[in-house]
């Protein structure tokens, strides 16, 4: 037969009511088959054949099943793998028959040797493929020591905490600790002060207002504000305009709104009351600029952001950015919108 798996383990989570599991990998032997319950704890108990389990399949091409005595409980792990004994038991007899059976027998064997091989290595800590490390021996291992380099990072050996140079701790605020053993100090170092100290000591949102001598903000007021905190932000409507240029544009609302009638010219304007004196204004303007087919041309006076590009007769909306600082007007950006 063949063996044309590479798998060669499985792992199972319990679930307080299966006992039965499947071995899905071909075993020529129950001995060659290693059974280990992992606990909660992560503690790893190797289970005894005939106590612990019982095994049916031995020499099955798809192998067979486990029926655990105890059912694994949930945060229980059970492992089941195969581990042949790296033996060599045919004996070839001179001038004897070749027998087929008996030395596929043996060559599968030898391919699980090899496969339980291969899955210890792929648990095992290796070097990357480009390395030309070798020779390299972990020390025995030592209570409260730590593995490191040697001072010819050639090989690895056991170090005291204290010979690598501990950590002081509390770690100073500009390494990025608190520079403190206790909360109260680390939130006084971390600069929350004396209001962020007494805050950090309540357990609910209503000791936190009572204890800063704060009231819960109200609905009805917060409600009540919202239209004349939007219409102070970003005003109530367009202002409209007509004509081919801004000369006549007194500016009073931030917005502003321009059909075209004929080819026209975007040029400097005038403000009206509710603004200060042009040269002393400083804000952001909104043109949108309906443009019918017709030209628009920015006014050489106007200062342009690199990158502005020309207005659209044929796009449906001409949106012009305009911002005013110290006088001078700039269009930082225009937008040709389809």
């Amino acid at each position: 037969m063949t063996i044309a798996s590479t798998e060669t383990k499985v792992i199972y989570g319990g679930n307080g009511s299966t006992a039965t599991f499947a071995v899905p990998f071909m075993f020529l032997r129950n001995e060659d088959i290693e059974v280990v319950l992992v606990d909660a704890e992560d503690g790893e108990y190797l289970q005894s054949e005939g106590t612990d389990y019982q095994l049916a399949g031995a020499g099955e091409q798809t192998g067979g099943t486990c029926v655990m005595t105890a059912v694994p409980e949930p945060g229980q792990t059970l492992v089941i793998r195969r581990e042949p004994a790296m033996v060599q038991e045919v004996d070839y007899v001179e001038n004897d028959a070749f027998p087929a059976a008996t030395h596929e027998a043996a060559l599968d064997k030898l391919t699980m040797i090899c496969q339980a091989l291969a899955e210890k290595l792929d648990r095992a800590v290796t070097f990357r493929i480009s390395s030309a490390v070798t020779g390299v021996n972990m020390p025995e291992p030592r209570v409260g020591r730590l593995i490191g380099w040697t001072g010819e990072a050639g090989d690895l050996g056991n170090y005291a905490v204290s010979d690598l140079g501990a950590v002081v701790t509390p770690v100073a605020v500009h390494l990025g600790g608190t520079g403190a053993d206790n909360p109260t100090e680390a939130l006084f170092n971390l600069g929350f002060g004396g209001a962020g100290l007494t805050v950090a000591g309540c357990d609910e949102p209503a000791e936190v207002l009572e204890t800063m001598g704060a009231e819960p903000a109200d609905p009805d007021i917060l409600r009540a504000d919202t239209p004349d905190v939007l219409q102070a932000l970003f005003g109530s409507s367009l202002h409209v305009h007509t004509g081919t240029d801004l000369l006549s544009l007194n500016v009073t609302k931030n917005h502003i709104k321009w059909a075209l009638t004929g080819d026209s010219t975007f040029n400097d304007m005038s403000f009206g009351a509710g603004y200060a004196l042009q040269n002393g204004w400083t804000g952001t303007l909104v043109f949108h600029v309906y443009p019918n087919g017709h030209e628009l041309s920015l006014a050489t006076a106007l200062k342009l952001a690199p990158g502005v590009p020309d207005p659209d007769p044929a796009a449906t909306e001409i949106r012009v950015v305009l911002e005013i600082f110290q006088g001078r007007q700039t269009v930082v950006s225009l937008e040709n919108v389809e």
